[in-house]
């Protein structure tokens, strides 16, 4: 997951826009069922998501999501 580039999908709690996109620069754990995954956005900032926010960039998003 580290090194993923992701598009934010469903952002809620930090002020950033649905379809911006980012970069997994580490992940970590919140207790036994919940990890935070640190992204830094195209402003420089590394900023906590947790994964219902965002969706990793593949080849496969590309071709499936064409607007």
């Amino acid at each position: 997951m580290v090194g993923d580039l992701v598009v934010l999908t469903n952002c809620l709690t930090t002020g950033y826009k649905n379809e911006e996109i980012g970069l997994v620069v580490k992940t970590e754990q919140v207790g036994q069922l919940f990890t935070l995954y640190w992204i830094i956005m195209s402003d420089g900032v590394e900023v906590p998501f947790w994964d219902s926010e965002f969706e990793v960039l593949d080849e496969g998003w590309r071709s499936n999501n064409n607007s």
